[in-house]
């Protein structure tokens, strides 16, 4: 079969096509470093790519809800030691002011002080974390606690738990109930509230002899309000550590499926460049090829 200039020429012209082609994906590779930039690229290794950030986003929901439990628990754990700390100083001006010799004055400057505690017991008994009330349980829009005309605190919100979602359908359930913190009468505890309420009503007794009673009656409950609540903080350190070995868990998983992706993914930019290099020196040598062999030249022909 003879070769005519227009068969030569078609090759010439196909040869550089597929060059010029093979340029681009390259040049493409260098400029977004991704082996793959569209399902055609590598139809499999989109597929496992797709698979992978499928799988990171999972974990991420997981992450961030681990984050979220951690915050909580860290919240809980510090409005928990506040309200401790006023407790027992609450118990020690009881304890100081249940002696003799102990002055109606005295006894009134320690009722303003104990009222005092009393409404910071109870505006952390109804503090908010990321805009919901933390012990309010399942009822996080109204404050839980509030004081009535009478002086007494009571509970306006509903059982349930923060729940922290974990991989494989497990979970951390953190107690939202703040009856459970500080009006456990149902099971054996102390109504923290009543405490304080009736401390103030002792110091501010004017019957000396009743009062001193009063307020002896109630170091004994404070002393198990301040065990109560150190129960309650020691709860979330199994929680803790759960949350923070399935984060540290989910770091290594996350770790491993990014760096599949990435094998699939990314593209060798070294090799690239070379490759780039390569295919330019024979898109040049056709060129030059084409030029000698092609009469008329390849350009009169393409004219």
């Amino acid at each position: 079969m003879r070769i005519t200039q227009t068969m030569m020429a078609r090759m010439f012209v196909g040869a550089l096509r597929r060059q010029t082609q093979a340029m681009i994906v390259q040049q493409e590779r260098i400029a977004t470093q991704k082996r793959i930039n569209r399902p055609s690229d590598d139809p499999a290794g989109a597929g496992r790519v797709l698979s992978g950030r499928a799988a990171l986003a999972g974990l991420e929901k997981y992450a961030s809800g681990i984050q979220q439990g951690k915050s909580r628990l860290e919240f809980n754990e510090e409005t928990l030691k506040l309200i401790g700390d006023l407790v027992q100083q609450a118990r020690r001006t009881a304890e100081e002011k249940s002696a003799g010799g102990v002055s109606a004055e005295e006894r009134a400057l320690a009722a303003r002080s104990v009222r005092e505690i009393a409404d910071q017991v109870l505006q952390l008994a109804n503090a908010r974390w990321n805009g919901e009330y933390v012990f309010g349980g399942d009822r996080k829009d109204i404050a839980p606690f509030v004081r009535d005309e009478d002086g007494n605190v009571v509970y306006r919100g509903e059982g349930g738990a923060f729940l922290v979602p974990l991989p494989g359908g497990g979970r951390v359930a953190v107690d939202a109930d703040g009856r459970n913190y500080f009006q456990n009468e149902t099971a054996g505890g102390v109504n923290l509230f009543d405490a304080l309420r009736d401390l103030v009503a002792g110091l501010e007794n004017p019957d000396t002899a009743e009062g001193t009673s009063q307020i002896r009656a109630v170091i004994e409950p404070l002393e198990r309000a301040e065990v109560q609540l150190r129960n309650k903080r020691a709860e979330a350190a199994p929680q803790a550590y759960r949350l923070q070995a399935t984060e540290e868990h989910l770091t290594r998983v996350r770790a491993a499926v990014q760096a599949a992706v990435g094998r699939d993914e990314d593209a060798d930019v070294a090799q690239a460049i070379v490759e780039l290099k390569n295919l330019e020196v024979a898109y040049e040598s056709t060129l030059a090829a084409a030029s000698r062999i092609l009469q008329p030249s390849l350009v009169d022909f393409l004219r």
